[in-house]
């Protein structure tokens, strides 16, 4: 009887050893989708505050500024940190007279596609 035991217990702990195994290798695969994720939210927070930070020069200005008239504007630095592009659109007197809307608009490159981040204020003097 203890030979048959020890012999039951080398072959649960095989099979044991096997289905770890198993689950650490499906827990492999997880890796590259996590690093893609972080990747992505990395880019997306780097365009973020490129967004704002144009966003914040903007407001600091008065609203009389020529560089507030109504119309559309490219960063000259395109592109920004290498990958990502700036643009702004500021609009004139919306949605009420004397009031500007503000939108600064960052693309970026995601595999073959283009993802954007666009943040909006209006300003009134």
């Amino acid at each position: 009887m203890i030979g048959n035991e020890r012999a039951m217990t080398l072959i649960e702990l095989m099979i044991v050893c096997v289905i770890i195994s198993l689950a650490f290798l499906g827990l492999a695969g997880l890796f590259p989708v996590g690093m893609q994720n972080l990747n992505q939210s990395k880019m997306r927070t780097i365009a973020t505050d490129l967004a704002q930070e144009k966003l914040e020069e903007l407001i600091k200005l008065r609203l009389s500024d020529p560089a507030l008239n109504a119309g559309d504007y490219t960063d000259p630095g395109n592109p920004v940190r290498t990958t990502f592009n700036r643009y702004w659109t500021i609009t004139g007197d919306f949605p009420v007279a004397d009031m500007k809307k503000i939108e600064v608009r960052v693309t970026y490159p995601r595999g073959d596609n283009l993802r954007d981040v666009a943040v909006v204020t209006y300003m009134r003097s």
